[in-house]
């Protein structure tokens, strides 16, 4: 859904600004699902600053970072040609924690790995 209205704002806006809207509007709708839970949280264990990098990454580099650069594909792209883009994501996930992470990498990974590229290679064939 958020690809298709993406691609109805206006070329004047910036990816910074579509940006920022899409996690404002995120906040405000996800924010009272979350303060009912905060009874359930180890504030001692949020302190530690290994758990704040963690979320500096996650909030900054994985997810704002994908999301400008997601929407600025989507505007450079059409919404079903750039969505395209999307089923590669658990690959190149899969990939970066075998790199990075030392990940083992098993059969059914290949298996869905075979078949998302073979999707894909259905939609994008010209007839």
């Amino acid at each position: 859904l958020m690809s298709v209205l993406i691609k109805r704002v206006p070329g004047q806006y910036s990816q910074i600004v579509i940006t920022t809207y899409a996690v404002l509007v995120a906040i405000v709708l996800l924010t009272p699902f979350t303060i009912s839970r905060l009874d359930e949280l180890d504030f001692q264990a949020i302190m530690h600053p290994s758990i704040w990098g963690g979320l500096l990454y996650l909030g900054v580099i994985s997810t704002a970072c994908a999301f400008l650069l997601w929407n600025r594909g989507l505007q450079m792209l059409t919404a079903s040609s750039g969505g395209l883009f999307f089923f590669l994501q658990p690959i190149v996930g899969t990939f970066l924690g075998w790199l990075i992470l030392g990940e083992q990498i098993g059969l059914s990974f290949w298996i869905g790995t075979i078949l998302i590229f073979i999707g894909v290679l259905l939609v994008i064939r010209e007839e």
